[in-house]
């Protein structure tokens, strides 16, 4: 593997990371500890030692300074000690389910920059003629499989939402009160998120966008833009978008996994032969300064990505 393939390798690997964040908003009966802990090691370890995401990161001016800042508030505010989102306990991980929004918050920025840093490399060294082949096919697979999950779970959200908003209706007699103001603007929350995914994206296989398509369609019938199809109740058009989503997510992983774990498994070799340094030396080589542009800019009034 080249230097700058090892260089994209370990990108992918913390986008990775970062994208599994996601599992936490998904109940399940029990979490695995080693899991958490690994992950919780992993999002900082990139910006406390010397990686390549860190040089990126100390090569980017006043960018690089915010997303260092969004990832250490991300860590301490997810993963860390004093976190009420994720907390370990004697019967294992506990999660609080009435805060997934902050998961979000901070999965979806965060892994935006860190693609829009794995393009701009990808893009520099087919202008330089180095083979990228391998870890472009990756980032390719990891970027479907991240907005598939990123759609499950955010479109999850918003329906359990929607759910809430309309018995609080219901139990007003129809009228706005606080309680349906505050759900809307969670509602609100949750539109815009899936928005910056699908704009943020450059996905376009025709499985993909279907599921895609079906999500915005369910989003215009509950913001009242579209009527619902003939003969269906919003119970239907729900349904549809958690199986197709449910189905998407089926198909993309084994595809992701089947590009993605020869290569990791081929830098953790060559890593390991050269006494854990990536990129041959004790330090990986610089990112910016070789690099079409900077990583996007965080706009500090939606904590997203600028366009």
């Amino acid at each position: 593997m080249n230097q700058v393939s090892q260089i994209l390798a370990t990108l992918e690997h913390y986008k990775v990371v970062v994208r599994d964040t996601m599992e936490y908003t998904l109940p399940k009966e029990k979490y695995d500890v080693n899991v958490f802990n690994e992950k919780k090691r992993s999002i900082l370890v990139e910006v406390n030692e010397t990686t390549p995401l860190k040089n990126i990161i100390n090569n980017s001016g006043e960018n690089g300074q915010k997303f260092e800042s969004l990832v250490r508030e991300f860590h301490e505010t997810v993963y860390g000690d004093e976190s009420t989102i994720l907390k370990l306990a004697n019967d294992g991980l506990r999660v609080d389910h009435a805060q997934h929004a902050a998961i979000f918050k901070y999965v979806i920025p965060i892994h935006e920059n860190v693609e829009a840093m794995v393009q701009g490399i990808i893009r520099d060294a087919k202008s330089k003629n180095i083979d990228v082949s391998r870890l472009e096919a990756v980032d390719k697979a990891e970027e479907r499989l991240y907005r598939t999950v990123a759609y499950l779970c955010l479109s999850n959200e918003l329906i359990r939402l929607f759910g809430e908003y309309n018995n609080a209706r219901r139990e007003a007699k129809g009228a706005e009160t606080a309680t349906s103001k505050f759900i809307g603007n969670d509602i609100s929350e949750m539109i815009s998120a899936l928005t910056a995914v699908k704009n943020q994206g450059h996905v376009t296989d025709n499985a993909f966008k279907a599921v895609e398509d079906k999500i915005f369609f369910m989003i215009e019938c509950m913001t009242g833009r579209r009527d619902l199809p003939a003969g269906k109740n919003f119970g239907d058009v729900i349904k549809d978008v958690q199986d197709s989503t449910g189905a998407l997510v089926k198909e993309a992983e084994p595809a992701f996994a089947q590009v993605y774990v020869p290569v990791i498994q081929e830098l953790v070799k060559e890593a390991s032969a050269n006494g854990n340094k990536i990129g041959g030396g004790p330090q990986a080589p610089q990112g910016p300064q070789t690099l079409d542009e900077e990583p996007t800019e965080i706009d500090p009034t939606t904590g997203l990505p600028k366009a």
